[in-house]
């Protein structure tokens, strides 16, 4: 049977990236939360989801990222179970983020120093070569 696991979300950081390296190698990685709202009717839920970053996204998420940043994620879910001293099982589900997109532009935030075209540059796979221009409405036969 196929499976597949991706995740889309787009929500605000919870508290700012808190950054670790892997002892026996060089790889960083940054860990924090996403809140995630839904609005139906005259209701919202929020949703706080933890993810986590490796290499080269967790160094970008741990130098541009702070609390309250938006962030667009793609990843895959991830569950991490353990065995506390007491013998208290625990699980905690997480979403580790393949690519991510900062949200807005350096003039939406001040205190931030990335552009646009620095964090296309780490997550978006296709080059602005591949992107088509644009359409003029007028030329659209229907």
């Amino acid at each position: 049977m196929a499976s597949y696991n991706k995740i889309i979300l787009m929500g605000n950081i919870t508290k700012t990236p808190e950054l670790r390296s892997i002892p026996g190698s060089n790889t960083t990685v940054a860990r924090t939360g996403l809140a995630v709202n839904r609005k139906y009717k005259d209701k919202e839920e929020v949703m706080f989801i933890d993810i986590v970053a490796f290499g080269r996204n967790a160094e970008v998420i741990g130098e541009y990222i702070t609390k309250g940043s938006p962030l667009l994620i793609e990843g895959r879910l991830s569950m991490n179970s353990w065995e506390q001293p007491d013998g208290t099982k625990r699980v905690r589900h997480e979403v580790i983020i393949d690519t991510f997109q900062m949200i807005g532009s350096k003039r939406d935030s001040k205190e931030s120093d990335y552009s646009d075209s620095y964090s296309n540059n780490f997550n978006d796979t296709s080059s602005s070569k591949d992107q088509p221009d644009m359409i003029d409405e007028d030329d659209v036969p229907f």
